[in-house]
């Protein structure tokens, strides 16, 4: 229940950042942008058409189409997803501010967006459109989400030539590389990890810290020390950021000798993304 809550929340906060990006920087200098809000803002420069109620209908659309692809509860949170942002622009077009600055508008427009993306991200949510494919893609081949992202969404701002002229367009590349990086930032802060491998006569001693103190999986696997001439046993294990010098502390006070090479994760793919398993989809 608390995780549900936590999601719902982070689904609303990144709708809300999302929105005000869109009402209070993006269409004030009327930026592109890919997706189904890149489709909204042409829909709304051509014909002035409200983006909370093309957004809407739009999504909706690729919910259709991508349901079968998606378990419940993602189809749930995407849904959530799309309906705050359209509750938001909404809400906000009403709200007499905007930034008439094309710098500041970049800027702060891609920070919120970016920042905005990577929360509905991380509660395994979708605004719907190119990022629910680039969330499909990320699942089922590994494909970088913010790139897959950006490649998608690069074909809609290209149309976008036609409607504010080759200066927006190129400023709007800008904008969503710069949305891409934020989303991809915000992303790897939740889920931040370090791994260790630690060698030390002590293996069992640390493993059961690792293990039973901080709750981390703990791998011990067999080695050979060439420089000392015998067996070894080596531990490996995938810790949280803010755990790496708690942990060290307690492996240098176990076994002052022992040695430790602690590696950089990109990613650790757990499973978690929501999407139905190949072998669980039914006709």
């Amino acid at each position: 229940m608390k995780n549900i809550f936590k999601d719902v929340l982070l689904i609303i906060v990144g709708s809300f950042l999302i929105a005000a990006s869109v009402q209070f920087f993006v269409i004030p200098n009327r930026l592109g942008d890919g997706s189904t809000i890149g489709m909204s803002l042409i829909l709304y420069y051509l014909f002035e058409i409200p983006t909370s109620i093309s957004t809407f209908i739009i999504n909706l659309i690729f919910i259709a189409i991508a349901y079968k692809f998606l378990m419940k509860r993602t189809i749930v949170y995407t849904i959530l997803g799309v309906a705050m942002s359209s509750l938001f622009l909404g809400i906000l077009s009403f709200v007499p501010f905007g930034i008439e600055d094309m710098v500041l508008g970049i800027i702060f427009g891609a920070l919120l967006l970016g920042a905005g993306l990577g929360l509905i991200f991380i509660a395994d949510g979708s605004t719907g459109g190119t990022t629910l494919l680039a969330y499909l893609l990320n699942y089922t081949k590994g494909y970088s989400f913010s790139k897959s992202l950006f490649y998608m969404d690069s074909v809609i701002i290209a149309a976008f030539i036609f409607i504010i002229g080759v200066n927006n367009m190129l400023y709007s590349f800008i904008f969503v590389y710069l949305c891409t990086k934020i989303a991809d930032q915000v992303i790897g802060g939740f889920h931040n990890k370090k791994a260790m491998t630690i060698m030390s006569d002590k293996y069992e001693e640390i493993s059961n810290v690792i293990t039973n103190e901080f709750g981390n999986a703990a791998t011990i696997y067999y080695g050979y020390g060439y420089y000392v001439n015998k067996d070894k046993r080596i531990i490996y294990t995938v810790i949280k950021k803010t755990e790496l010098l708690k942990i060290k502390k307690r492996v240098q006070t176990i076994d002052p000798s022992s040695f430790v090479v602690i590696h950089e994760v990109k990613e650790v793919v757990g499973g978690k993304l929501g999407f139905v398993s190949s072998n669980t989809r039914t006709n």
